[in-house]
């Protein structure tokens, strides 16, 4: 029997019956029995109104979402999403399910969420809009799957850095007191905003010595925190610049010396001539070309052992990593 259907049976039980619910300006017949079965919140709200001729008021939903929740409750189960339409539709049926303690759609609905994210791979959660991120983020946090959390707050990060998502909303959403959590993932995310931020302003600006146009959209607090990135980096840079990072050298090198020696004349020639095409604000991308550069430069190809050459160049990705951990620190977060 589907939700649209009913039985003789179920027409003798006045809660049972098929009813009108409105949702929104929408009016909707539904088989009341599936509703009432599945949810004592449901019965409740059916056995009030007794006059069957009186539509059924649900407030805070959708009729879209009225419907991914009839469509969760029809089906056997829930299938991993496959685009982010149907990511939306489970995360609705996830939801409603939930606010309407439907316990077992509830907890199958949940379990098909963290499988697709602990997946990784799967194309719906990696190209899912914000808001159903945020919904995502939220399931995570309750129930307690902080590598599945870490995973999405890195997905936010990535979109920031890519420009996929605008950097003044994530200010706004990455606010530590929006999320009854642990403040330091957010405020990661906050710094990765205002690095964002700091990169889209004035970067266009130094590189054509433009005045800085400011967003209007940050207010006076937000902006300081970005002038307080912008001088923190710059400082920042000119230190990592001044000394390659040290390295333990392996013990099979024959001349460790030689190898020490060529690492910082190499390190310093790209560092000093300035020939990294990033102003010195962006050091997230700076180190990452430099380490491109370095690893294909063809004087320590030839010149350092092959494991001390690896050792060097993984001390300088360990400087990226740290940078993208701490960047909240650059700006007084």
């Amino acid at each position: 029997m589907t939700i649209t259907e009913s039985s003789p049976a179920h027409r003798k039980c006045s809660c049972l019956k098929f009813r009108t619910f409105k949702v929104g300006s929408s009016l909707r017949r539904v088989n009341a029995a599936v509703l009432c079965e599945s949810s004592d919140v449901f019965r409740k709200v059916v056995s009030e109104i007794a006059d069957h001729d009186t539509p059924i008021v649900l407030p805070r939903i959708t009729m879209r979402q009225f419907d991914h929740l009839l469509w969760g409750l029809e089906v056997n189960s829930i299938p991993p999403p496959r685009d982010k339409g149907e990511l939306e539709r489970i995360l609705d049926v996830e939801e409603f399910s939930r606010h309407y303690s439907i316990h077992q759609l509830q907890i199958r609905t949940e379990s098909t969420i963290l499988a697709a994210i602990a997946e990784g791979t799967n194309a719906a959660i990696l190209a899912c809009n914000t808001f159903s991120l945020v919904r995502m983020l939220k399931i995570t946090m309750r129930v307690h799957t902080e590598t599945l959390f870490s995973f999405l707050m890195q997905l936010w990060t990535w979109r920031l850095h890519s420009r996929e998502l605008d950097y003044a909303f994530a200010i706004r959403l990455a606010q530590p007191s929006l999320w009854d959590h642990d403040p330091q993932p957010f405020l990661k995310v906050l710094g990765h905003a205002f690095y964002a931020a700091m990169m889209k302003m004035m970067e266009p600006n130094l590189s054509s010595g433009q005045r800085i146009e400011l967003d209007s959209r940050l207010t006076q607090s937000d902006l300081v925190h970005v002038l307080c990135g912008y001088h923190s980096l710059r400082c920042w840079w000119d230190q990592i610049a001044s000394k390659p990072p040290s390295y333990m050298h392996s013990p099979s090198c024959t001349n460790p010396e030689r190898c020490t020696g060529v690492w910082r004349i190499r390190f310093q020639c790209l560092t000093e001539e300035d020939k990294i095409p990033f102003p010195k604000i962006d050091g997230i991308r700076r180190l990452q070309e430099l380490h491109r550069l370095l690893a294909g430069d063809v004087v320590l190809i030839n010149n350092m052992s092959e494991s001390c050459r690896r050792g060097a160049l993984q001390e300088l990705l360990k400087r990226k990593e740290h940078l993208l951990k701490t960047v909240h620190h650059h700006f007084d977060l």
